[in-house]
């Protein structure tokens, strides 16, 4: 016999109103409308619940990690692997108990993924592993993928998309040293940083496809401003790198590189302000890239103003000065008028 209350006998929450747009059994005016006056009528409570009860989770697992670094010489080999890897069955077993549907065993679940961690960088110092740091994020982020499939939680799958930047930042590191040319520094940046933009910005087309798609538990706005994020950085980091590159007078240094990235990071600006004004109104999202915009002009105003290494003049500093002012001030008054137009 099915005990489980219907939609309707349930208490109105985020989550279901989601499910019933997903089950098209609402639609998606009438839900925006319902999760405007839910969140708005939401109690203090329930944020203090939840943040306290993360809060204290991420003090248990930062506790755990601490113990095993004080008390290292005091434990034996047995002690250190036994306990490392039991406080991960703990967690997920206390994520199954308390169901992958309900928030608490979520967030036992990305406590068990977090202390995955821990019990590899033990297992790496007890049998003196000599494999470079990116090895260990490429494992930690493929034994924690099953759970991030069955948890269906986004600070989990986010964590794991961390997990593999963090491996793709340390391999082409790592793998400088390798290069037998003097370039070989350059040529691994420019890969790392367009390793990362691919892998976010594929993560971020994700999020919004699902998005679409009506995936209840990918559509939260947090997660695409925290994408679009990780793809502004990349993005903006290797642009910024190739116009100040240009300052060197080595002979074998071209403008092309520089001229190319700056014309990718407009054509991604425009590309990410239109979609997040047009199709999916987001006033943070437009503030992001106005961000990204408004730094790269500044570093072409001063690649402009001071064309070489030379000790500029004092009135050089004061147009430099009211450039700033301007190219700044000139993106808040965009992101005024795009908040206004979103509101109507």
């Amino acid at each position: 016999m099915n005990t489980e209350p219907s939609f309707l006998d349930r208490p109105a929450s985020v989550p279901l109103i989601r499910r019933l747009v997903a089950a098209d059994t609402l639609r998606p005016d009438e839900a925006r409308r319902m999760e405007a006056n839910l969140r708005a009528d939401l109690p203090w409570r329930l944020w203090l619940d939840r943040g306290l009860l993360i809060l204290g989770v991420i003090l248990i697992v930062a506790g755990i990690g601490y113990f095993f670094a004080h008390n290292w010489r005091h434990l034996t080999e047995s002690d250190k692997l036994g306990l490392s890897a039991g406080s991960v069955l703990v967690a997920f077993l206390g994520a199954v108990y308390a169901g992958f549907d309900h928030f608490i065993g979520k967030l036992l679940l990305l406590a068990a993924s977090m202390l995955v961690g821990v019990f590899l960088a033990v297992f790496g110092q007890v049998y003196q592993s000599t494999e470079d740091t990116y090895v260990l994020f490429w494992v930690w982020a493929t034994l924690i993928l099953p759970w991030v499939i069955l948890g269906r939680f986004v600070p989990l799958w986010l964590f794991c998309l961390a997990l593999v930047n963090a491996a793709l930042g340390f391999f082409w590191s790592i793998t400088t040293w390798f290069f037998s040319d003097p370039n070989g520094g350059l040529l691994s940046f420019r890969t790392e940083m367009l390793s990362l933009f691919v892998l976010n910005l594929t993560a971020l087309a994700l999020r919004e496809w699902a998005s679409w798609k009506k995936v209840p538990w990918l559509d939260r706005h947090w997660s695409a401003w925290l994408l679009l994020t990780a793809v502004l950085v990349a993005a903006t980091t290797e642009t910024t790198y190739e116009i100040f590159r240009t300052w060197d007078s080595s002979p074998d240094i071209s403008g092309w590189p520089a001229a190319f990235t700056v014309v990718l990071q407009v054509l991604l600006i425009l590309g990410a302000t239109s979609y997040f004004f047009r199709f999916r109104p987001s006033l943070p999202s437009l503030a992001l890239t106005t961000l990204s915009a408004c730094w790269i002009a500044t570093i072409l105003a001063i690649r402009l103003v001071f064309p070489d290494h030379g000790d500029p003049e004092a009135g050089t500093w004061l147009i430099m000065g009211f450039l700033i002012l301007g190219i700044f001030g000139g993106g808040v008054y965009l992101l005024r008028l795009a908040s206004h137009s979103i509101a109507h």
